[in-house]
């Protein structure tokens, strides 16, 4: 392996440093920060960047500390991207990506970025998490996504996880561990319970099946549903429809403080769609409120919902696909308020919405997974 010394000019989306190579190509360093001097080993040599190993920093940044987690430090565990500097930084970091994704791109004028929701605290936070069981060895999936690393401990989780992983062995090539605040600490797989019940402040108690979909973060959780819900009573509108919808939260949630509010909920789980239909119920708005099983984009063609109208779409990792996309463009919504978890995909949508008809309002990052790469986005977009 070749190694040389390499000054850090910036952060990629991921956490890796940058910096340039005496061969003059990019090359990509996890654990190194902005500002850094350091000596590093080439791993990984591509056409048009390289991936290095950090070996030693010879000038360190200000905002490097001390990771608390020990597999972390051993740069063994594959779940976290910041530990080796401060939260206030990571935070600044994932604000700077957004940016890049979207006012660099020209998607967002510069002053309606606005500023980063931090998650209360960066630890013992998530309430879910999924282990792996291969050979003998439960852990979670490495970083060359086929070896599975030992975790007997993450610092990331409810210390109730942490309780019962201790207390139990994972069995299973793939396991969950959830907790809410009503059920305590429990195991998926095998699990008896019908429903779990979530509570997010200021919106009230959510059933959720046990394996299905509900933010890891509760109080990031109950910022985005707070932010959603304003948006959607500032919009004046009257219909809601609501794609992605999961168990049916913020329709749910607008639908209680917004009472002409009509809310139509497509997922494609029909488990989800259950759960949500009872929400609904047990919060006094089924008359509101319908839910959908199906595919996004084919059941919003046969919806042909009533203009003017407001959408919020909450889509996975991969973002739209082509067909809820078209939909989404044809049924011409006067306000879309997009949720994303991956800033790339939500660029990518957001550059084919702008062509066609609308302008991004604002948006921002509230940090859901602090400690990792990822975080979710809020953007607002409004019909030209």
């Amino acid at each position: 392996m070749k190694s040389e010394i390499l000054q850090i000019t910036s952060i990629a989306y991921g956490g890796d440093g940058i910096a340039r190579g005496s061969d003059g190509k990019i090359c990509f360093v996890p654990g190194a920060l902005p500002g850094e001097e350091i000596k590093a080993a080439t791993q990984v040599e591509k056409k048009r960047f390289n991936r290095a190993k950090l070996v030693k920093v010879i000038r360190s940044s200000a905002h490097r500390t001390a990771p608390e987690c020990p597999e972390y430090a051993a740069d063994r565990c594959p779940g976290c991207a910041y530990l080796h500097c401060s939260y206030e930084f990571e935070l600044s970091c994932k604000h700077e990506q957004l940016h890049s994704f979207l006012v660099r791109k020209s998607l967002l004028e510069a002053d309606a970025l606005l500023p980063p929701f931090a998650s209360p605290a960066r630890f013992g936070c998530r309430n879910k998490l999924v282990m792996h069981r291969s050979g003998g060895t439960s852990g979670y999936v490495s970083k060359d996504n086929i070896t599975v690393f030992p975790v007997k401990k993450c610092l990331l989780a409810r210390p109730e996880l942490n309780e019962l992983l201790a207390a139990n062995q994972v069995e299973y090539e793939r396991e969950t561990f959830r907790f809410t605040a009503k059920d305590g600490a429990l195991k998926v797989n095998g699990c008896q319970i019908r429903y779990l019940t979530e509570n997010i402040p200021g919106a009230g108690e959510f059933k959720v099946a046990p394996d299905g979909f509900f933010q890891t973060n509760i109080p990031v959780a109950a910022e985005i549903v707070r932010r959603v819900t304003e948006e959607i009573a500032n919009s004046g509108s009257s219909n809601l429809v609501e794609l992605y919808c999961g168990t049916g939260v913020f329709s749910i949630a607008a639908a209680e403080k917004i009472s002409d509010l009509r809310c139509t909920g497509v997922e494609f789980s029909a488990a989800a769609v259950a759960a949500a239909k009872i929400n609904a119920a047990d919060h006094n708005v089924s008359g509101q409120c319908c839910f959908i099983a199906g595919d996004a984009g084919k059941i919003l063609r046969k919806l042909q919902p009533e203009y003017p109208h407001i959408m919020v779409v909450d889509p996975p990792r991969a973002g739209l696909d082509e067909t809820a996309l078209k939909a989404i463009i044809d049924a011409a919504p006067v306000k879309l308020i997009y949720i994303s978890c991956a800033p790339d995909t939500l660029s990518r949508d957001l550059t084919v919405l702008c062509r066609n008809g609308y302008t991004v309002k604002n948006a921002g990052v509230l940090d859901m997974f602090p400690g990792t790469a990822h975080f979710e986005t809020i953007a607002v977009l409004n019909k030209i």
